[in-house]
């Protein structure tokens, strides 16, 4: 599990060594007796996603509300969930839109958010801490960035770069966001199956969607630091660029969940691609889908070997 200890094997000795050791600072704080730990509830649910922890599913696929994705008769979040099996509405606030569907007996949760990392964490938050979410994956769009990578190509992300600032609240930035490995083989393995064009590699995370990428805001405001970001990414060999993704797989990897990321790509225009609304699209849920599926098959191997780890060695034997 891409180095984490994997929360269903670990003793109850080891799991209470750990919570001590995260919570000790916890323990000593003035303001601990009036704060809820867990977060805010409302009728005895998580308050933000509405969700009963007994309906969220042991994969958790977190996309965001994007016009630049196409519009469809049905809402976003179920239109995903139901291409895994049939699908019903477990959670609905004013944030929120969560589904889950049935993947040939194993249940997949798709969590509908707005955009930016600071509401990603609003629901991994409350999905991590109330259900017994096992894989974390990030589904999205992605504005293209080295110039072989061309809209309606998929992307796989091998690592992500954390310039969003969110997840500074948690770990320092020298902490990697990688997803995890056998994640990554089920999702090349799914793009393979379902045959779209796809790329595997670093992609970036960043909060500012004009500036960030590398255009100017309100006004053409414009810093010359801005006018370096494209080609500075292009030349450390990053494949696009995203709002969210960073914010699954660290807090994710932090608190001991499997993660991915699988984008659409819409645009390129360092290589001088214009915008194509809901480009790659299709093809990245084709490879989420038959991504999924294959990590499913890919788990029960695993368990059925008795191991903590999947390897292709384990694939061969079986």
């Amino acid at each position: 599990m891409a180095g984490q200890l994997d929360p269903t094997d670990i003793t109850e000795a080891e799991r209470a060594q750990i919570e001590a050791i995260r919570g000790s600072a916890w323990a000593r704080y003035g303001y601990r007796d009036v704060l809820p730990p867990r977060g805010l509830t409302i009728d005895g649910r998580p308050a933000l996603t509405g969700t009963d922890p007994r309906d969220v599913g042991r994969y958790v696929v977190f996309t965001v509300r994007d016009p630049l994705g196409g519009e469809h008769d049905e809402p976003h979040g179920l239109r995903l969930a139901r291409q895994f099996g049939p699908a019903r509405e477990v959670g609905a606030t004013g944030l929120f839109q969560v589904y889950t569907a049935d993947m040939d007996g194993t249940a997949v949760t798709v969590v509908a958010t707005g955009s930016g990392s600071p509401e990603l964490e609003l629901a991994l938050v409350e999905i991590m801490d109330h259900s017994d979410a096992e894989v974390l994956v990030y589904f999205g769009t992605a504005a293209g960035l080295h110039p072989f990578v061309s809209p309606g190509q998929v992307v796989i992300s091998s690592g992500v770069v954390r310039e969003e600032g969110m997840t500074k609240a948690y770990v320092d930035t020298s902490f990697p966001a990688a997803p995890s490995y056998d994640v990554v083989a089920a999702l090349v393995s799914g793009a393979e199956s379902a045959e779209v064009p796809y790329r595997v590699g670093l992609t970036r995370s960043t909060d500012s969607d004009p500036l960030g990428n590398g255009r100017p805001s309100v006004g053409g405001y414009f810093q010359r630091s801005h006018a370096d970001v494209l080609d500075y990414w292009i030349r450390a060999g990053v494949l696009c660029n995203d709002r969210e993704a960073s914010a699954v797989v660290t807090l994710g990897t932090l608190f001991g969940r499997r993660t991915g990321v699988v984008v659409g790509v819409t645009d390129n225009f360092p290589s001088g691609k214009t915008l194509m609304v809901g480009a790659g699209m299709e093809n990245a849920a084709e490879t989420l889908v038959a991504g999924l599926r294959e990590l499913s098959r890919m788990d029960a191997t695993k368990r059925a070997h008795g191991r903590q780890y999947w390897s292709p060695a384990l694939a061969a034997d079986s």
